[in-house]
């Protein structure tokens, strides 16, 4: 018998499974394994040793005791598939509810008034068959759909005794006249825009509005229970309602917004349109509990946020111990379409990456832009990616806000108590089409039938509240009357504003000048302080066993430092590390195998070879030093990038790497590269110092081992905003790695990272290089080449082959300059350099990569005004090509021995 399956537990063998039952309380090791896995652990057992009566061989349960147990533990399964929880469409049936009929459970309807036992569902032992229906629909098919069967067995014991009925608290006539105060907010501060700014897109949240009142009480609970910040993301849908309601930016910079000569003057970028834009602030709840809460700006490329959220939560919790929630609002087409959103739960549970729990509210308002349900996906709910990670799920109905706001307490209450993600689902509607400018009835005529005749929340909950006497019409009527009185007010003061503003204030160029670019920052470190850390890194706890291998790694390091010389890349790095965090600068590395590095050059972190454990060296440099961390990130490129985005955008004061597993695999997180590494900084005015480690190099490997996509980067490249660097030297790791966190200019830093030169004798490094240098925009040749006929300028690995040749050659009328910075590029150092070689008739740019790759056509661009007496660049390299590399190592040698010779001048 399969002990995973369990079909045959059904009333059809209950005396079989009764007596079975009764011989394994008597002696568990009495029945056949399988069966007491059975009753030691699945659904059946678990509830019958939890709620049910103790059972003896002459006390057995009848027909109706299991049949009522059964009835419930449907209902707790599948009571969301009838829950009332489609505002638009209430009677759509999600699919066949057969299992929550009772007469699937032994029952006919002559057993209606028959006594059974509610196994601690209701307060009563026992009560009759018709009212245990009532109760049970009334908790699990009215306006919640609960879905949290895939969840551990004590989060499900948690969520059943919250909210199975005689827990469930009601809410008190302020509680629900606060709610309709969150509603005149959401509802009128849409409608007011559409007639104030009619055709201006805002992405309304009308159809959605119960959204502000459970965000509300999802923030005013996690503040009860110990939050002391909240870092939401969210795209566009709602944005602007958030800002306003739950964030508190006032209604007249919103609407400052709205006016056609709004320019933003906060900082000197490109900017970015209003429903992309965040804020940072400071807010009190409702029980009057400061709450900082931050929105993240972010692009149109929908769930692209959710890893930087939960990046940026990490580091906050990391550098503050504070207790910070993440909030993800996403749409319902998004989250099912975009496999971002796996991609961050994948990291929920990994460590260096978890955050206590992330809340996702989902505001499905049941169309993508124009696509159906059935378009958007191939799951029964859009939250289905909840269930592989054991989040619960609560689909609430959109119109019955108190449902929404009891939902919230109690996703809050939840990830409080087990650190995990909640997953709350509005079920709703979009009042217009995906813009105010969209007609939607082109597509969905009948759905939008059904919209333009319903009455709002708004209006169904005030006369809810009317009804219940908890609001007089005269005190609904005063509260819209206020609200509306402070948009007005609001409106006023922007439109005064406008009127004195004579001209849009002229924004100050963010470019930073020349001086501030090319700055020298004081990188190089004392002898004796290195002399120190590879010491400390060096001893290991007594009695760990090491690898011989990595034993003798770490012995040559010593011996290098002690001679001075030969200081190889993984040594380079090794003590970057260890200088920034005995400066008391955080130092984080993540990527995929990080922590050994992809070319076993790295060791950050040595394992143990009898016990498994890890040791990290460069968490014992020093004793106050700060923390370094190396994680082997999930096989994510797109979600991980993401992910140390966030992280270094809030770590300002520490150096966070992510790292390639080769650098040809970036592009699997294109839409961070370009969305917010490159931009981020002109779009929203967020300065990041993240570095991007990535592998890169021709060693005919073929076309996925080959490319970082150079070219793409320097294509992205303008107005300072990163540094691209390609070092030929492990010295050059070091300065740059240490001008990363020692300058006062933040930018992203791509660091096109060599393979095979990591072991390459001839670019291993002295100890002068780190204790009296500092980075190297160029590097020139030495003098013996100064009287060179023709100049070769390159980057990378490119240069070794060069030199072998110019060697084997003996070419001395042939120098070789280096670029290692490749943007900002330092056009009055190059133009020195060039100018120092009198006898230069010919100059050109030799790459590995083909013309259409590599950093040919910047470079050339910018060669254009700096060589001279009228020299032109001229190259040399492969030939244009769709594919990065060749497929076959002969291929690619072929291909290397005609380049070294274009370069030499052989034809």
């Amino acid at each position: 018998m399969d002990p995973h399956s369990f079909e045959y537990a059904n009333l059809a063998n209950l005396k079989f499974i009764e007596d079975l039952y009764a011989q394994y309380l008597k002696d568990p090791a009495s029945v056949d394994e399988s069966w007491k896995y059975f009753f030691e652990g699945m659904q059946m057992a678990g509830s019958m040793q939890k709620v049910m009566p103790e059972i003896t061989p002459s006390k057995s349960l009848s027909k109706n005791d299991y049949g009522s147990l059964d009835l419930i533990e449907a209902y707790r399964k599948y009571g969301h598939l009838a829950a009332q929880t489609n505002p638009v469409l209430p009677n759509a049936q999600k699919e066949d509810i057969k299992h929550l009929r009772i007469e699937n459970h032994g029952f006919s309807s002559n057993d209606l008034e028959a006594e059974v036992p509610t196994f601690g569902f209701l307060k009563e032992e026992s009560t009759s068959l018709s009212s245990l229906v009532e109760a049970l629909d009334s908790t699990y098919c009215s306006s919640i759909g609960l879905e949290y069967d895939h969840c551990r067995d004590e989060i499900k014991e948690f969520i059943r005794g919250s909210y199975e009925p005689f827990v469930r608290p009601p809410l008190s006539n302020e509680e629900k006249t606060l709610i309709m105060e969150d509603l005149n907010k959401a509802e009128m501060f849409e409608s007011f825009i559409h007639l104030k700014y009619p055709g201006q897109k805002r992405f309304s949240l009308e159809g959605g509005e119960a959204t502000i009142p459970m965000v509300r009480e999802i923030l005013d609970k996690s503040a009860e229970l110990g939050v002391s910040e909240v870092v939401f993301g969210m795209a566009h849908r709602g944005r602007l309602n958030v800002l306003a309601n739950i964030m508190k930016k006032p209604y007249s910079m919103m609407f400052c917004e709205f006016e056609p000569t709004y320019i933003p003057d906060s900082f000197g970028g490109a900017g970015d349109v209003k429903y992309h834009l965040g804020l940072v602030t400071e807010i009190k709840t409702s029980h009057g509990k400061p709450l900082k809460v931050t929105l993240s700006a972010n692009p149109s490329h929908l769930e692209s946020v959710d890893p930087v959220i939960v990046g940026m939560t990490k580091a906050k919790r990391d550098l503050t111990g504070g207790n910070v929630l993440p909030i993800l609002i996403h749409g319902d087409a998004s989250i099912a379409g975009q496999g971002i959103v796996f991609e961050t739960m994948q990291l929920s549970r990994v460590e260096g990456y978890e955050t206590g729990g992330t809340i996702h509210i989902v505001i499905n308002n049941q169309v993508g832009f124009t696509a159906t349900e059935k378009e958007a996906r191939s799951t029964l709910y859009s939250t289905d990616v909840a269930k592989p990670f054991g989040a619960p799920v609560f689909h609430v109905n959109g119109d019955d806000p108190e449902a929404c706001v009891y939902a919230g307490r109690l996703a809050a209450e939840i990830r409080d108590q087990f650190g995990i993600d909640v997953f709350l689902e509005i079920l709703c509607y979009r009042k217009y089409g995906h813009n105010e400018g969209d007609e939607p009835a082109f597509t969905l005529p009948h759905y939008y039938s059904i919209i333009r005749a319903k009455d709002n929340v708004r209006i169904l909950y005030k006369e809810k509240l009317i009804v219940e006497n908890i609001l007089s019409p005269d005190r609904a009527e005063e509260l819209e009357a206020n609200f509306k009185a402070t948009l007005e007010s609001a409106l006023s003061e922007t439109k005064e504003i406008a009127a004195n503003k004579k001209s849009p204030k002229k924004k100050e160029s963010k470019d930073l000048s020349k001086k501030e670019v090319f700055k020298n920052v004081e990188t190089c470190h004392p002898k004796e302080k290195l002399e120190q850390y590879v010491e400390a890194f060096s001893k290991l706890p007594e009695g760990f066993s090491i690898h011989r291998k990595i034993q003798r790694i770490f012995a040559e390091r010593v011996a290098a430092i002690k001679k001075g010389e030969g200081i190889d890349w993984g040594l380079s790095e090794y003590l970057a590390y260890a200088s920034l965090v005995s400066e008391k600068h955080p130092v984080r590395i993540s990527g995929q195998d990080s922590q050994r590095g992809t070319f076993s050059h790295r060791h950050a972190t040595i394992v143990d070879q009898t016990s498994g454990e890890k040791y990290f060296p460069l968490q014992h440099v020093s004793q106050d030093q700060a923390s370094f961390v190396a994680y082997n990130s999930p096989l994510s490129e797109y979600g991980v990038l993401g992910f140390e985005f966030g992280y270094a955008y809030m770590s300002k004061e520490g150096l966070t790497i992510w790292e390639a597993q080769y650098g040809d695999f970036a592009n699997g997180a294109q839409i961070i590269i370009d969305s917010y590494v490159s931009s981020s900084e002109t779009k929203w005015g967020l300065k990041c110092g993240l570095v991007l480690m990535l592998p890169h190099g021709a060693e005919g490997s073929g076309p996925e081992h080959s490319s970082a996509r150079v070219e793409r980067f320097l294509q992205l490249c303008s107005c300072n905003n990163m540094h691209v660097v390609m070092p030929t030297k492990p010295s050059q790791v070091f300065h740059a790695l240490r001008r990363q966190v020692l300058s006062s200019t933040q930018m992203p830093l791509v660091l096109f990272m060599p393979k095979m030169l990591l072991r390459y004798s001839p670019s291993l490094s002295h100890i002068s290089e780190f204790t009296d240098g500092q980075f190297q925009e160029m590097i020139d040749d030495n003098e013996k080449y100064k009287s060179a006929t023709r100049v070769l300028v390159c980057s990378g690995k490119i240069y070794y082959e060069l030199l072998e040749e110019r060697e084997k050659r003996k070419a001395d009328h042939i120098a070789i300059v280096r670029i290692e910075q490749l943007y900002p590029f330092n056009r009055d150092k190059m133009k020195k350099i060039l100018a120092s070689y009198k006898q230069m008739k010919e100059c050109y740019y030799v790459q590995e990569e083909q013309s259409n790759s590599g950093a040919y056509e910047y470079i050339a661009s910018q060669f254009n005004e700096i060589l001279p007496n009228k020299i032109n660049l001229c190259y040399v390299g492969r030939v244009r090509s769709a594919s990065p590399a060749a497929g076959s190592n002969a291929l690619y040698q072929k291909e290397r021995i005609k380049l070294l010779k274009q370069a030499f001048g052989e034809r």
